[in-house]
């Protein structure tokens, strides 16, 4: 069974579980456990079934059971439970992922102490090595972690290792948590990659009690490790969504969470930080978007071989209203200078994201729990990288700044560290000196910073720990066998967890404005429509009709827009919209109707002449159409554009001359593959045959114009060239010429 196979129908069990389909879940189980042919799996399905079937009888019957609701839950979680084991087992024979050889090393590893399952915390392989470290009669004091063993960087891996890898977290992994949880015998950076390893196992396996770890991590408070908790619960709460509502002790803590003193302003944080991320995939996309023009559909129609849209350069369009203010604009509790750096940061043309995804080839990135260890002064490998060679800067004070540094995540900082080690003495030195004067600026930036905004530090942490887990699920070797967590919509919004932590209005309009700004309407959308239901207002009505109309629903648009008029403010720019959406719904008659209502409050609006003139056009008043034209060439006597619907109304009204007196004004760089085509039909009217077939040629040639299309075009204007005197059954004998001469190109 392949492995998008397993994972679809995993999905879909989950899907009819949550749905509370049970019979289709239990069959599509069923199914999966067949590929196993494990008996517990089918003992586990049947006793399942069984319990439901009695249910059922139950229900059918009338019998009133109080304890009904949580037998149900329990039996939707068993069948969670089940159906995530099948899939595992599924996995780890049909993948050939390198994680499920990891876990099958560590159970060979575990057979050899004798005890096949760990239970307790002396089943551990590694029991030994912690023994060592909880009977050091002293606690370990910052000073000794500058030079830490092998051995003890071999016991965090492998607490690491465990801790991710293992399914269910059992009473020795409950009592090793404890252990963690200790300052005295572990550091704040050691718990953080912890912290992170519980993360890891928890998206790959869900467990409630992995759920409980966090939230107590996240309660205690310990600075760098809560902030870690928080975003790995924002994950997970998000991916699991959908089942929460069965699992009473963690909406227990949801509500116990909702409670605490500024967990909004840390939720708005995380959660705008990581639909920030998605910048980078907007990048990739307008690559393929956008690159590809319009002009790759070839569709002859008018609007395209005049070019009407692009008549001015000021096009309202996409113009948006000039009174919506900047959310973010001047927001000091939200977005400094560190904020709007790590906005860059997540852009497709980000120097750190792009540069240092070339520097993660470093043996210290194989090791995977080094993607997630904060980035400490103590740590050897800085020693090992800056050297002992003379230096031109205190190293000490240089790996402070850099620890305190907000403008790099932890990863990054690692890789700048790991590629000084691999420079001659004289570029380190000249590479370090460099830096540390940018270090001294950010610095000074970062503690203006902290000066006005106290809740700086925190959105530090969160920021650089949410692009640490960017880079890892984006930029490890193994990735794939990874759920990115960066996929997708990233509607954190919707998530009933955010509707039960967040009921601030503002957070929920902050995150609206940032779609908003950033072009993801259809995101914005959602937002604005239920803003809406709960308080209407001028600007997010205007706002919801532009997105719609960005979407392309000019329908829908329209009716916000005229909803928008009822607020009487904007009424110039509102008419403006409504107009468009008339004419884009080729309506001409009624977009007519408002953008002359509109000239009345704005009658030199070059805009406004070309709008109406291409309403004429459209119905077919050239006459009124060129009056229009003719006052934007007189005023703007630089635009070339405009020549063009000039020379067309010129042309369909039979005054060929002036037509083609203006086509020849315009411009060599500014002829179009349609203005070629155009000029074809100019001469052919004129009886110029052997210039019309150039024409066509060039268009072809020059322009990249397919023959078919110039077929196309020519049958569409049949109706202008016979009004000239072209005999019809001429038409097609000159097309054939025409693509008998291309046969020597």
């Amino acid at each position: 069974m392949q492995v998008e196979t397993i994972s679809r129908k995993y999905r879909e069990i989950c899907r009819l579980v949550t749905s509370k389909r049970i019979k289709e879940a239990l069959v599509l189980v069923e199914t999966m456990i067949r590929q196993t042919g494990m008996g517990d799996h089918r003992i586990q399905l049947e006793h399942l079934e069984s319990t439901y079937r009695q249910m059922l009888k139950y229900t059918l019957e009338g019998v009133q059971d109080p304890d009904r609701q949580r037998i149900y839950n329990k039996l939707l979680a068993s069948i969670l439970q089940l159906a995530q084991d099948v899939r595992e087992y599924l996995m780890s024979h049909h993948s050939g992922w390198h994680l499920y050889w990891l876990k099958e090393e560590l159970g060979k590893e575990q057979k050899l102490t004798g005890v096949d399952i760990v239970e307790k915390l002396e089943d551990l392989t590694f029991k030994k090595e912690l023994d060592e470290l909880l009977h050091e009669s002293a606690a370990i004091s910052e000073e000794a972690y500058t030079l830490r063993s092998k051995k003890y960087k071999e016991l965090r891996i492998k607490i690491f290792r465990h801790l991710w890898l293992s399914d269910k977290y059992r009473e020795a992994e409950l009592e090793l948590v404890k252990i963690i949880r200790n300052r005295e015998r572990f550091s704040w950076y050691d718990r953080s990659v912890f912290v992170s390893a519980v993360t890891l196992s928890l998206i790959r396996y869900f467990h409630e009690e992995k759920f409980r770890i966090l939230f107590d991590f996240f309660e205690e408070g310990e600075d760098q490790v809560w902030q870690r908790a928080l975003t790995g619960l924002v994950f997970a709460l998000y991916h699991f969504d959908s089942r929460l509502f069965i699992f009473p002790e963690i909406m227990h803590r949801l509500e116990a969470m909702a409670e605490k003193t500024g967990i909004e302003k840390n939720l708005e944080i995380i959660i705008l930080q990581i639909i920030r991320s998605r910048e980078t995939e907007k990048i990739s996309r307008r690559l393929r978007e956008e690159i590809i023009p319009e002009m790759a559909k070839l569709t002859p129609n008018i609007q395209e071989k005049l070019d009407l849209d692009n008549l001015l350069k000021d096009d309202l369009a996409d113009e948006r209203n000039p009174d919506w203010k900047e959310v973010f604009e001047d927001s000091e509790d939200l977005f400094g200078k560190m904020e709007e750096f790590s906005r860059l940061q997540m852009e497709g043309a980000d120097v750190f994201m792009s540069a240092f995804s070339l520097l993660k080839h470093f043996d210290f990135f194989r090791e995977i729990s080094n993607w997630f260890l904060p980035f400490y002064p103590e740590n050897d490998i800085i020693d090992e990288s800056l050297g002992n060679e003379d230096a031109v800067i205190d190293h000490h004070t240089f790996t402070e700044g850099l620890y305190r540094s907000a403008f790099l995540c932890n990863s990054d900082k690692y890789s700048f560290i790991l590629n000084v080690k691999q420079m001659p003495s004289k570029q380190k030195n000249m590479v370090l000196k460099l830096f540390s004067m940018e270090l001294d600026g950010m610095r000074e930036m970062t503690e203006q910073e902290n000066m006005h905004h106290p809740e700086a530090r925190n959105q530090a942490v969160f920021t650089q720990y949410i692009q640490d887990l960017y880079r890892f699920f984006k930029l490890y070797p193994d990735k794939r066998e990874f759920p990115d967590i960066f996929t997708g919509k990233l509607n954190i919004y919707d998530a009933a967890f955010f509707r039960q932590l967040i009921n601030d209005r503002n957070i929920i309009r902050k995150i609206g404005e940032y779609f908003f700004e950033k072009d993801y309407f259809e995101e914005a959308l959602e937002i604005y429509l239920r803003l809406l239901t709960e308080e209407p207002s001028a600007e997010i009505t205007e706002k919801t009709a532009y997105c719609y109309q960005r979407l392309g629903d000019y329908q829908a648009a329209l009716k916000y827009y005229k909803q928008a008029e009822l607020f009487d403010t904007n009424r110039l720019w509102n008419l403006k919209k409504i107009a468009f959406c008339y004419r884009k719904m080729k309506m001409p008659q009624e977009a007519l109707e408002y953008y002359t209502e509109a000239e009345k409050l704005q009658p030199d609006d070059l805009y406004l002449q070309a709008s109406i003139g291409r309403c004429y056009l459209d119905l077919k008043k050239y006459d009124q159409a060129l009056k229009y034209y003719f006052k934007v060439e007189f005023q703007d006597h630089e635009n070339k554009k405009v020549l063009r619907p000039i020379a067309w109304c010129y042309f369909v009204t039979g005054k060929l001359d002036q037509a083609r007196k203006y086509m020849d004004k315009i411009p060599d760089e500014h002829i179009m593959m349609y203005d070629m085509v155009n000029r074809g039909h100019m001469e052919w009217s004129a009886g110029n045959r052997q210039q019309a077939v150039e024409w066509y040629r060039r268009a072809i040639l020059e322009k990249k114009l397919p023959p078919e299309k110039i077929t196309e075009m020519v049958a569409e204007d049949t109706e202008i060239l016979t009004s000239y005197g072209i005999n019809p059954d001429d038409i097609p004998i000159l097309l054939d010429y025409l693509l008998y001469s291309l046969d020597n190109e």
